[in-house]
């Protein structure tokens, strides 16, 4: 890994990990159990940036701008939620934040934020489906859209869905250029749900 390479994801990693403690701080009412959640997958990125290996092969200009909708779409979802949720709202907004903290902890090294081509992962959530930890980001913000419940709130996660439908393609197409991946994913048929897609 290259010094400049380093020094991004120190300064990624850091930054990440910081909105751990600033979501705490920030005058967004969210209930306690959403914002540890919340805090918690910031603190898993934060450090899988910290210690992720180099990358093999970067994503094409292509992959990372199309990949980039999705974040934006997915922290407008998290802003629209609203201060009061049911319980069991939050509930199912946990357990989906614990399965993704699990596909993110598997997937360790590996992780990458934007698409480039690193070691294949095949443990954990990863020999279920291939795209676990965007199945977990899904479910947790399908969480905040019922919490709201509202057109606005539909309107945007359907936009989520649909750009995180685009990020995945992208990236596999990076991910295609590994022999290792293609092998996995004939072992691996579904991206997001299985007997789905």
């Amino acid at each position: 890994m290259s010094r400049g390479e380093r020094a991004f994801n120190s300064i990624l990693g850091l930054s990440v990990c910081s909105w751990a403690i600033l979501g705490y701080l920030s005058e967004l009412p969210r209930p306690w159990l959403v914002q540890l959640v919340i805090s918690v997958v910031h603190l898993c990125v934060g450090f899988l940036v910290l210690t992720r290996s180099g990358v093999q092969q970067h994503g094409s200009f292509y992959a990372c701008v199309v990949s980039i909708p999705s974040l934006i779409a997915a922290g407008l979802v998290l802003q629209w939620a609203p201060a009061n949720w049911e319980w069991p709202v939050q509930i199912a907004f946990a357990i989906f934040g614990v399965w993704t903290v699990v596909s993110l902890l598997s997937l360790g090294r590996s992780f990458a934020v934007l698409p480039a081509l690193r070691a294949t992962v095949t443990r954990g959530p990863y020999s279920l489906v291939r795209h676990p930890t965007y199945l977990g980001e899904l479910l947790m913000l399908g969480s905040c859209s019922v919490a709201a419940w509202s057109w606005g709130s539909l309107g945007l996660f359907i936009g989520v869905l649909l750009t995180v439908g685009l990020r995945i393609m992208a990236e596999e197409r990076v991910l295609e250029a590994s022999p290792d991946y293609i092998a996995y994913r004939e072992q691996v048929r579904w991206r997001l749900l299985p007997g789905v897609w």
